[in-house]
């Protein structure tokens, strides 16, 4: 088990932070042969082996709260679970087990595994049974043990997909989310169990369901009635205050504080909220309240009293003018309190910095001071200022939590984690959001929490983490579904989650739940409605979306999401009129073009416009303009004889091919229901790769998530990526140096296998080898010495760790600072003099973590830096691949070109070792 990390639920498991996260929260890409343990091969002489010693069901608890398909094992007892964390697993007794292997069960083999503590070796006997139900749901109990929730949740989505009743997947969905802090929706799963009568596991899924349901209600019922009798108190001013529990939930009841005060109609009302102050001055640790209370009562309320009353109606959403109350409380100086909290509650009203640092000259209160931090924030953001914003923010949350007002954290910390996630960095979005809703559960601030979770889904939603998204989503709603705000942006999110299904029906519903309350699609609805015209059309679907994008005004929107709108309309006009549809998306790309280094929407809107451009000149035909728009969007010309153009959208393909005679064919399909694999075999028609059987070399032009993935032409054809422009003709005439990464020494918090040292053979007739081994391999001293090779290999892990890079990195022995990680985003800061050839023996080193719009990976960012042909694969490599590679080097020295190098040694290899097809996932990038 790893670490243990508090959660809104309470314990869980969970990964740490830093290096083990890339360990274990999202998952370490292991490289080589996981060195299975084998069964003991001997046969045991004794009589006929226990039948029971494989399963422990004799034993008068169960081991694993989980629960196993094998029926044996799923005996329900009572869960004792270890009394520590490191308590020993029972032994795994060989003799059954060697019978169970010889009667080929490896499926028995893996559940035996699994309940004496054995989940590695549950997972890979697992790996080589048939595909089922139940070994998915046994993959999934042992991915959940290992703390893999993803995977595991994911899994077991599947099967109740496919067998809604699998009792055993139900009830490990219902444990694993109970473990995510996802009440509800584990309550939910738990009377699903119940509902069937199971013998034990019924009667114990309906406690877990009632105690689940009881703490949550307990929660959420002091927390509402809180809330209410602060808003009855503003509603009815003799009303009782309630002043006991501003003590449990002093950040509500200070909010409500200040809308009390401010609606407020003479001097008694106000000294009335004396005690409250003094509460929650107490709470902070200062006087500012009691004093702020003082200084109000001695204003003239003979003036004052009428704009109280309106701010009243405004907090209540009750004033049909605010934009008026705003301009009569701007020249009123004995009100500029109420001034400040209208223009924090109205933010389609236009005001400045300057207003804002002018109302707050002589304020001291750290309170309001946040607020408007934050506000300030929000006009950063409105103006292109997104650096300032964020620096902005930090600071705010920094003074919060140095005066003790969490709910002003929380609120700081679901900002951050929306502005992370809108710029991409959906790491760090999602950890401002995750600690935004533990630490509104443990003030017990119900609504914050269900912000936070909506929050969590969108970070997970870009990510295509979709069922964990898709949880987040569901245990929101059920927190709150009377939440007109909660149903809308619920609805709405899960409407974008089918579409990445390919779910258009049941994204049609989920948008219409979204809108029953009379809320506004939104940006994102508006989105959602461009591809259901296509998908699933109805007639009332342009006159919404063109209304909704009416409202992307500089008052609410910046200027990357103005340029989202654009694209938007373009995307829902070129399926009806194409070359109209053609300039809107045109003009999206140039607003696009001078934000691309400070707005993560404006480079989103670029990608998807060229990539809707292709597939729509596709679907008209036009094929040569297809693969011209391809290359446009990659920033490359088209190159010279054999071309490859393919880009994908949603269920639309278009693939033209330029053959050797420069003759152009293209294919268009909209039949597509799955997600792309990461093997696209087949993407590309026989009819068009025919076309290309005869030519020396295919350069590939491929359209981001096309560019990370093998397979899109046949191994037996010499072709490559084309991902820049790279160095142009032989390298420059720079003395050589071959620079050589091996034998590094990663953290081992990683858990990384150690690789064996690069072979001696493979390095022969090397010249000016310079080898960097062990602790000297770190990322600064590798980058420097790539920075004049003219060759590089890299003999290293390949790791997913989404807090470090979009990219898979490369773990290398770690700096003084703990920095291990070569990432994408480090290599493009450099320029590699001696435009080298690099050999990237790290596992995987092309794959791609998920994201939702654009790619970035190491191969395409040493190709950006300068390398003129980088050879990387995307799946695991053995670790004596040194062979394969040092071969192709070897003819690129003799004057073979690359592509056609890469093709000779994998056909050499097909036939010499038939069984390692690791070759096909081996890619070039020049």
């Amino acid at each position: 088990m790893t670490g243990m990390q508090q959660t809104p639920r309470g314990t869980r498991r969970s990964g740490s932070t830093g290096v083990k996260r890339a360990a274990f929260a999202v998952g370490l890409v292991l490289c080589g042969g996981l060195g299975f343990a084998g069964v003991r091969a001997w046969k045991q002489h004794a009589p006929a082996p226990d039948t029971q010693a494989p399963w422990l069901s004799t034993l008068p608890t169960r081991p694993l709260e989980v629960r196993l398909s094998r029926p044996a094992a799923d005996r329900h007892r009572p869960y004792a679970p270890p009394r520590t964390p490191d308590t020993l697993a029972r032994p795994v007794p060989l003799g059954p087990l060697s019978e169970l292997e010889e009667r080929g069960d490896a499926h028995g083999v893996a559940v035996s595994y699994l309940l004496h503590g054995d989940t590695e070796q549950a997972l890979a006997h697992l790996s080589r049974t048939l595909p089922s139900q139940d070994r998915d749901s046994d993959q999934a109990a042992a991915l959940f043990l290992r703390g893999r929730h993803d995977e595991a949740l994911t899994l077991l989505d599947a099967t109740l997909e496919a067998v809604p009743d699998h009792p055993q997947a139900r009830w490990n969905r219902a444990v694993l989310t109970r473990d995510l802090g996802l009440p509800l929706v584990a309550a939910a799963a738990f009377e699903q169990v119940a509902a069937k009568q199971e013998a034990g596991w019924s009667d114990e899924a309906r406690e877990q369901a009632r105690s689940l349901r009881a703490r949550l209600q307990a929660r959420a019922d002091a927390w509402r009635a809180t809330r209410e009798a602060f808003l009855t108190r503003l509603r009815t001013p003799d009303a009782p205050l309630p002043v006991e529990a501003a003590g449990r939930f002093p950040g509500l009841a200070r909010e409500q504080f200040y809308d009390l005060l401010m609606s407020a109609e003479d001097t008694a009302h106000v000294m009335a909220l004396l005690p409250l102050a003094k509460v929650l001055d107490h709470a902070s640790g200062d006087t500012s309240l009691e004093a702020t209370v003082q200084r109000v009562s001695a204003l003239d309320f003979t003036r004052r009293a009428p704009f109280a009353r309106e701010y009243a109606r405004l907090v209540q959403e009750k004033h049909p003018a605010p934009a008026d109350l705003i301009a009569r409380l701007r020249q009123e100086d004995t009100a500029r309190d109420l001034l400040l909290g209208a223009l924090l509650r109205t933010p389609a009203v236009a005001r400045t910095q300057e207003e804002l640092q002018a109302l707050t000259r002589d304020v001291s209160d750290p309170w309001i001071l946040s607020r408007v931090a934050q506000e300030g924030a929000r006009l950063d953001d409105l103006a292109g200022q997104g650096a300032q914003a964020g620096d902005r923010l930090r600071a705010a949350l920094a003074e919060c939590r140095a005066r003790k007002l969490p709910l002003r954290c929380v609120d700081l910390l679901t900002r951050l984690s929306q502005r992370a996630t809108a710029s991409n960095r959906l790491v760090e979005g999602e950890e401002a959001a995750r600690t935004a809703w533990q630490e509104a559960a443990a003030l017990g601030e119900w609504e914050r929490e269900g912000a936070a979770l909506v929050m969590l889904a969108n970070a997970t939603r870009f990510q295509v983490r979709i069922a964990l998204s898709r949880a987040y989503l569901f245990e929101s709603l059920a927190r709150q579904p009377e939440d007109c705000g909660v149903r809308t942006q619920t609805h709405r999110n899960l409407a974008s989650l089918a579409l990445m299904r390919f779910r258009p029906r049941e994204a049609r519903q989920e948008l219409e739940e979204s809108l029953e309350c009379g809320q506004t699609p939104g940006l994102q609805g508006a989105w959602i409605l461009a591809d259901l015209a296509r998908l699933d059309p109805r007639p009332s679907d342009e006159a919404r979306l063109r209304a909704e994008l009416a409202r992307v005004t500089p008052l609410q929107e910046n200027a990357g999401r103005r340029v989202l709108a654009t694209l938007i309309a373009g995307r829902f006009a070129v399926d009806r009129d194409w070359r109209a549809g053609q300039k809107e998306l045109r003009r999206a790309i140039t607003e696009a073009e001078p934000l691309l280094r400070i707005n993560a929407d404006a480079k989103d809107a670029r990608v998807v416009a060229y990539r809707t451009l292709a597939v729509s000149a596709g679907h008209a035909g036009a094929f040569r303009e297809a693969l011209d728009v391809v290359a446009e969007s990659l920033q490359v010309p088209v190159p010279e004889g054999c071309v490859l153009a393919a880009a994908v959208e949603d269920e639309r393909t278009v693939t033209v091919v330029r053959g050797r005679e420069g003759q152009i064919r293209g294919h268009y399909d909209a039949t597509r229901t799955q997600p792309l694999r990461d093997d696209l075999t087949g993407l590309v028609p026989g009819e068009l790769v025919d076309l290309l059987r005869d030519c020396p070399r295919v350069s590939v032009l491929a359209a981001p998530p096309l560019d990370s993935r093998s397979g899109i032409l046949p191994p037996d054809l010499a072709w490559s990526y084309r991902v820049g422009t790279g160095a142009h003709g032989p390298p420059p005439a720079k003395p050589p140096m071959h620079v050589v990464v091996s034998d590094v020494e990663p953290p081992a918090s990683l858990r990384l296998a150690r690789l064996p040292s690069a072979a001696e053979v493979d390095l022969e007739g090397a010249q000016r080898l310079l080898r960097l081994k062990g602790t000297q391999a770190t990322p600064e001293r590798v980058l420097e010495a790539m920075e004049q090779a003219t060759d590089i290999d890299i003999h290293a892990h390949g790791v997913v760790d989404r807090a470090l890079s979009d990219a898979t990195v490369i773990a290398l022995s770690p700096q003084q600072d703990g920095h291990y990680a070569l990432t994408a985003e480090e290599l493009r800061r450099r320029h590699f003099h001696g435009a080298p050839l690099v050999v990237l023996g790290a596992c995987s080193a092309a794959r791609l973590s998920p994201l939702l719009h654009q790619t970035s990976s190491l191969p395409q960012a040493f190709v950006a830096s300068g390398a003129r042909a980088v050879f990387a694969a995307t799946a695991d490599i053995p670790n004596d691949a040194g062979a394969f590679f040092r071969a192709v080097r070897e003819r690129i020295q003799a004057g073979t070109e690359p592509s056609q190098a890469l093709r000779a040694e994998r056909l050499d290899w097909h036939q010499q070792h038939p069984g390692m097809r690791w070759v096909d996932k081996v890619l070039l990038y020049q």
